[in-house]
């Protein structure tokens, strides 16, 4: 009687060591997942404010009066081509209309302090054919900038 019970408490021992380690594999696995995660989203975050900084040098050399239209769009990708980041210019704030010749997106402003503010919308994305990305990520920001 007694081999019988020592087997049987060998096996419930074991069963109970599997089922430890598998939760430790699934929750190391899970920590893994959620550190990449969070590595690609911050990583996304600080590419979409240099796709902000980038965007304001543009417009800011962007001269409207030569090609006598506004800038509208504007598309960057980073170096890995991981993310791709489009930015709308939304709306131009100008106190001087002649600033902004035919521009459709350019409200006048009844004071000079803010000319030259610029709406922006920026959506980042995750490059889906790039092998390295292990999600999909998109955030998006409107934000009001001065050039």
């Amino acid at each position: 009687m007694r081999k019988g019970i020592g087997v049987i408490t060998a096996l419930i021992i074991l069963i109970l060591v599997a089922v430890v380690l598998s939760s430790v594999i699934k929750l190391s696995f899970l920590t893994v997942k959620h550190s990449s995660d969070s590595y690609m989203g911050e990583r996304a975050r600080i590419f979409m404010q240099s796709a902000i900084e980038n965007s304001i040098m543009a417009i800011e050399g962007y001269d409207r009066k030569k090609h006598n239209n506004c800038l509208k769009h504007l598309y960057f990708t980073d170096e890995d081509n991981r993310f791709e980041a489009n930015v709308s210019v939304l709306r131009y704030y100008c106190y001087d209309m002649s600033d902004c010749p035919n521009c459709s997106i350019a409200e006048k402003i009844a004071t000079d302090k803010s000319h030259g503010n610029v709406v922006l919308k920026v959506v980042v994305e995750s490059n889906r054919s790039n092998k390295r990305n292990s999600g999909y990520i998109k955030i998006q920001k409107i934000t009001l900038q001065r050039p």
